[in-house]
């Protein structure tokens, strides 16, 4: 159980998440929880958001967002500098189902990353709004890499493995380019002559 005043700020914390969920997830769940260690305290922040629903009447996404972030704050006796640590992982999970053109696809994987920020802590820069920014920024970059980097060359592979053509289509174009070269190269041939 944490001291009184670390479950004051974990009350706090937890209100805050709730609207940062809101805010960002449109719903979801998160939980946060503190404990005290020897110089300061440690605490979890838990975001989850899952989707099971039709993008339209053609394809059905689901997927779920699992984000964890561990965070450790130490505390100098002798001034008000703290040393926070976190350690954030991001679990993300994707199936896109068009039955009529790509089929199944599953996409899904992990990513970790971990910063340190040295803060002197005031009432304009208390622990709830420290913790706050620095995972807020911390699950902004992970997005943005999951967004650039994962997902980006997983398009571009599906896109180089897959045709969202049918197999008659891609036969009819062949069939339509093959009879434009025989006419372009019969009309060469008469104008040669």
């Amino acid at each position: 159980m944490p001291s009184d005043k670390l479950r004051k700020l974990e009350i706090e914390v937890n209100a805050a998440f709730e609207a940062y969920r809101d805010m960002y997830f449109e719903g979801g769940v998160s939980s946060v929880y503190f404990w005290d260690i020897d110089n300061g305290f440690a605490g979890v922040v838990l975001l989850k958001k899952e989707t099971d629903g039709a993008i339209n009447a053609k394809e059905d996404v689901k997927g779920c967002w699992d984000s964890i972030h561990v965070v450790e704050c130490n505390e100098r006796k002798s001034s008000k500098h703290v040393k926070y640590k976190l350690t954030s992982t991001v679990m993300l999970w994707l199936q896109t189902q068009n039955v009529a053109t790509t089929g199944t696809m599953n996409l899904g994987g992990s990513l970790t990353r971990q910063t340190e920020q040295d803060v002197v802590i005031s009432e304009q820069s208390p622990h709830l709004a420290n913790i706050g920014k620095m995972i807020e920024d911390q699950e902004n970059k992970m997005r943005a890499i999951l967004n650039e980097v994962y997902f980006g060359k997983a398009r571009q592979i599906v896109g180089e493995l897959r045709s969202v053509e049918s197999t008659t289509e891609i036969k009819s174009r062949d069939e339509l380019v093959d009879d434009i070269k025989r006419a372009v190269a019969s009309k060469k041939g008469k104008d040669e002559v």
